[in-house]
């Protein structure tokens, strides 16, 4: 019957069927902490057609949410006087959802989407992820995805998406680190729009939690396309004229996201201005996060690896040194996780500080415990056309594990003290290469040291006064004590 509806519907007006359907975390996850904004639901459409409406199905009730916020992505004024002509235009439509709607963290919901009061896509579901720290999260970890299909490489991977859904499979998100369509605005962006509506297989069930590639710039590198397509939950007062607004964070659970998007860093680019920002970004969110969250987990996203094998890319020779002042925020502020993507294998490399393995209490079964620094992974196998290498590359001394051909990454963060992350091949679902860290000392040991540095010296005077005198106190109480014992003594 809905199959039915909607083919009608296209007959009479396709213009106005919903594509592209996905979500994002809200701002209930992002320092905000918007209880009305636990998902942001995004979809497009031809035409602008009003009267949208996104309907919540409960087990206890059916709610109606009117779609009223719009807008226009025109390509074709953004090029237009540019050596890059385009025509194509596009309705972007969002509705955020949260606590008012009658959503509880932790629950699987379903939502459909009415247009002119007939239903015209859906049903979907998906899951409202919990902040609690008694909440086990579970993430899927990809990018440098195309849905081209030319060569059939991403195909696999898609496949992977149909079985899991099927299955109704829970994940809290997926945590996309960049690189999408190859390219977003080729051939009149008609690239990028059959992006939207094929991902939509999965975007519309899980939480879109980008990072921008490369590959995503566009023809002017404003990156204009995917900054108008994807919602994240940036915060407001990083959305300025000079478009540092691709900084985000987000908590699920007993774990804090952080992403950024280094794109002149990585390319050499001499603005100081950007790299300032960005690091002062960096800086003033990983240090919030540790001074006023109870997070235990710290797990950093971009798009371009710190570390990687592959010897033919320079970013695997020296980005890390591009990106020191970086590393040591990650350093300073016990990161434990760092995510990229850009080369299009899977690597595992061992807990990095400059260059150099750290140090960590253990490593056997491939678990780590109590590492030092950072562990890296790059997580670029999705599957593209433009190169999808058939062999590893030459592991460095750092690399634990590669592997090639099209796979995901499947994150999960158990508890304060264990954290999960596996690798498995598109094709068949198989596990290849896993890795646990294991902290036994949640709080880090240098902790109380910090505290104890934080304190200026005068207090610790005082603190030391105050004690003499209490001391004194004490004494002289109790020699008077003692004489007038003497005196009662002496008259009986």
């Amino acid at each position: 019957m809905i199959l039915l509806i909607i083919s009608l519907l296209t007959l009479a007006n396709s213009d106005c069927i919903p594509y592209g359907v996905r979500q994002s975390l809200g701002h209930y996850y992002s320092a905000l902490n918007d209880i009305n904004n636990y998902i942001t639901l995004t979809f497009n459409s031809q035409n602008l057609c009003l009267d949208y409406v996104v309907q919540i199905i409960t087990a206890t009730s059916i709610n109606n949410i009117q779609v009223t916020n719009f807008s226009l992505l025109n390509m074709t004024d953004v090029y237009k006087d540019s050596e890059n002509v385009i025509h194509y235009e596009t309705y972007v439509y969002d509705v955020k959802i949260g606590q008012f709607d009658s959503l509880i963290e932790g629950n699987q919901y379903t939502f459909v989407i009415y247009w002119e009061n007939a239903l015209i896509a859906g049903p979907f579901y998906f899951n409202v992820p919990s902040k609690s720290l008694n909440y086990s999260s579970k993430f899927i970890v990809m990018g440098d995805m195309d849905s081209n299909w030319k060569l059939n490489t991403s195909k696999q991977t898609f496949d992977w998406f149909t079985n899991q859904i099927k299955k109704t499979t829970h994940y809290d998100g997926i945590i996309y680190l960049g690189d999408m369509a190859y390219d977003l605005e080729d051939d009149n962006c008609m690239v990028g729009d059959n992006f939207l509506r094929n991902i939509s297989l999965f975007t519309s069930h899980f939480p879109f939690m980008l990072t921008l590639g490369n590959h995503d710039s566009g023809h002017n590198d404003e990156f204009v396309y995917i900054r108008k397509s994807f919602a994240t939950p940036r915060i407001s007062e990083y959305d300025n004229a000079i478009k540092y607004n691709d900084f985000y964070s987000f908590q699920v659970g007993h774990a804090y996201f952080v992403q950024f998007h280094p794109y002149k860093i990585a390319y050499g680019n001499d603005d100081k201005t950007y790299f300032n920002y960005t690091l002062f970004q960096m800086e003033q969110e990983l240090s919030r996060i540790r001074q006023h969250e109870n997070t235990s987990w710290l797990i950093v996203y971009n798009h371009y690896p710190f570390y990687c094998s592959n010897p033919d890319d320079g970013f695997c020779e020296d980005h890390y040194k591009k990106m020191q002042l970086f590393e040591d925020l990650f350093i300073k502020y016990h990161v434990d996780l760092c995510l990229a993507g850009h080369q299009h294998t899977y690597e595992r490399d061992e807990p990095l500080a400059y260059n150099k393995v750290a140090q960590f209490d253990k490593y056997e079964n491939n678990t780590y415990t109590n590492p030092k620094a950072p562990i890296y992974i790059v997580e670029g196998a999705a599957g593209n056309d433009e190169i999808m290498p058939e062999d590893i590359y030459p592991p460095k001394f750092y690399t634990k594990f590669q592997a090639a051909g099209d796979g995901i990454g499947i994150l999960e963060v158990k508890n304060k003290t264990h954290l999960y992350f596996e690798h498995r091949m598109s094709a068949n679902d198989s596990v290849v290469d896993y890795v646990w860290i294991v902290k036994t000392n949640v709080v880090p040991d240098d902790d109380d040291d910090k505290v104890k540095d934080s304190i200026p010296i005068w207090v610790w005077i005082l603190v030391g006064v105050g004690v003499l005198l209490i001391i004194a106190l004490v004494s002289y109480c109790v020699i008077k004590n003692k004489k007038q014992q003497k005196t009662h003594n002496e008259f009986i």
